[in-house]
């Protein structure tokens, strides 16, 4: 009998030690704050799209790129599936980080680590590819934009609860949304978060929290 409970125990043990060893891999969310000059620097610097509910988010792809969802030409307000304007695409950690203004000092970020295996990798790497190729839905501003479509891609990896696309984006209607839902999942499992400061000729916007 005792010999069975060994067996027993060493076997879910080993499970367990399997499980863990599994999650040998963290993805990096990055999240830009969205901000407003402040009124002694409106000459100098630039009013961004969103502005204090603006922003951008998105995923680290490798050690030097960014997967990030974006528009070309003018916004959209409904989403054109025939004629769409957003695209994927793989930045580089600069363009990245100043997609919002190529001329500021520096960019208020948050960056959450999320503990994922390696068939979650594998899965992230093949998103990355095939959304690049071809993004599957329009960037609108009363549809997908940079928060929903990162919320997509964590979603279609396992990393967060699925929800149907027009679900999905009035969820996560800009990248506030996100952030909140992550931060609070960094603090119940006790995730890695770095937080950087922004230049101080912005106001930027604040977590409730």
């Amino acid at each position: 009998m005792r010999f069975y409970f060994l067996f027993l125990s060493f076997f879910a043990f080993q499970s367990v030690a399997q499980e863990i060893q599994s999650l040998t891999d963290t993805i990096e969310v990055r999240f830009l704050y969205g901000s407003k000059p402040k009124p002694e620097n409106k000459r100098e610097q630039k009013r961004w799209f969103g502005g204090m509910l603006g922003g951008h988010v998105g995923i680290k792809y490798d050690s030097t790129r960014y997967l990030s969802f974006f528009y070309e030409g003018r916004v959209h307000v409904f989403q054109h599936p025939n004629n769409p304007n957003g695209r994927y695409d793989l930045q580089s950690d600069s363009a990245f980080n100043y997609i919002m203004d190529e001329d500021v000092d520096s960019v208020k970020t948050l960056v959450i680590y999320i503990p994922i295996t390696e068939n979650q990798r594998a899965k992230f790497v093949w998103v990355c590819e095939s959304y690049s190729a071809k993004t599957p839905y329009d960037y609108a501003f009363f549809g997908v934009r940079c928060g929903s479509s990162t919320y997509d891609v964590l979603a279609q990896i396992g990393a967060v609860k699925q929800y149907r696309y027009f679900k999905m984006w009035r969820k996560i209607f800009y990248p506030r949304k996100l952030r909140t839902k992550l931060k609070r999942e960094a603090k119940k499992n006790d995730w890695v978060t770095i937080k950087k400061k922004g230049t101080h000729k912005r106001k930027w916007e604040r977590d409730k929290d």
